[in-house]
């Protein structure tokens, strides 16, 4: 699952907007999943938390 790159949808701080990013699922220090990508207009990190990580 963290190999592939999916589309995620987003809040960009440095644009204020919501954008659709290219992202992969990283697991956080706190155990959230979380996708992380680039913004495709201004190419500042963005992330998504996406719920809690399944421990395998």
């Amino acid at each position: 699952m963290a190999d592939q790159a999916q589309t995620y949808n987003g809040y960009c701080v440095k644009c204020k907007e919501k954008r659709d990013f290219e992202g992969h699922v990283e697991v956080s220090k706190t155990g959230m999943n979380m996708a992380k990508g680039k913004c495709p207009v201004c190419g500042t990190t963005v992330n998504r938390i996406l719920g809690k990580a399944k421990v395998v």
